[in-house]
């Protein structure tokens, strides 16, 4: 798990230093930013012509131009093989819901990852923690439209991130609480896992089940046992984790909780 946000945050700083974020002393909520010119990525002239059309909302043009051979998932800069943008990611990063729209419509794919940092157009929204885009995103393309593999990006990304409020948009556009990652596990326990009790007693509270088992034997109970002897009693994580443990005693969970290896060994046939 902890090599999984190690990777995250790494990926997340070329992102930024792809783009040139800059983190305003007043601003908590996302990242300013200082783009290169469209120039500077793109060089196809009907690319940039769609980029153009995109931002001033002509849609007729945008199709026009893609009929003509523009391709609405450009990606540059060509001669760099790391830290390309394609042109959804740009508008994305100019906050251009408008533009957004524009290209979506005009054939962008929001899944289509790209090469270094700036993964696909969803990632890239996650990680700047755009609320408003991502969910404009999500409305251009709906959630039973979206593979597995990104539902399971933006669901655990979310968690790793630190991204409640994309966590809590996701749910609230219909991404199953319970939708495990390809271990079995859930978002709730990921967010145990990273010692985000605070999520994971929200995710619990707004119907996370107590009671999933990830393909290795582990279950939310057992985590929660494993805490509560990890952390020293009286100190505030250790409360955090005791009071999860109420929750789930709450819920039916009965401890002391089995061990993955006796779960496992429940699921042979005997």
């Amino acid at each position: 798990m902890w090599l999984k946000v190690a990777k995250t945050a790494k990926r997340l700083l070329s992102l930024m230093l792809c783009i040139g974020v800059v983190m305003n002393a007043d601003e908590t909520e996302s990242a300013s930013f200082k783009l290169h010119p469209p120039e500077f990525y793109f060089s196809n002239s009907k690319d940039l012509a769609l980029l153009e059309a995109a931002f001033k909302g002509n849609d007729t043009k945008a199709h026009e131009l893609v009929a003509k051979g523009a391709d609405p998932n450009a990606e540059g800069p060509t001669s760099n093989p790391y830290n390309r943008l394609r042109l959804l990611h740009y508008a994305i990063a100019k906050n251009s819901s408008k533009a957004v729209t524009v290209l979506v419509a005009a054939g962008a794919d929001p899944e289509m990852d790209t090469i270094g940092g700036a993964g696909s157009p969803f990632h890239f929204t996650l990680s700047l923690d755009r609320i408003e885009m991502l969910s404009l995103l999500l409305d251009l393309r709906p959630i039973e439209l979206l593979s597995d593999d990104t539902l399971r990006h933006l669901l655990f990304e979310s968690v790793v991130l630190s991204r409640p409020r994309c966590l809590e948009l996701l749910l609230k556009k219909g991404v199953p609480i319970d939708f495990p990652d390809k271990s079995g596990h859930t978002s709730m326990m990921r967010a145990m896992d990273a010692q985000d009790f605070d999520l994971a007693e929200w995710l619990i509270l707004n119907g996370a089940s107590v009671h999933t088992e990830a393909n290795g034997g582990m279950t939310p109970a057992y985590s929660i046992q494993y805490d509560l002897q990890k952390f020293r009693p009286g100190t505030p994580t250790h409360d955090k984790v005791l009071r999860l443990k109420k929750i789930m005693e709450e819920k039916g969970v009965v401890f002391p909780a089995p061990s993955p290896a006796e779960v496992r060994d429940k699921r042979v046939p005997k």
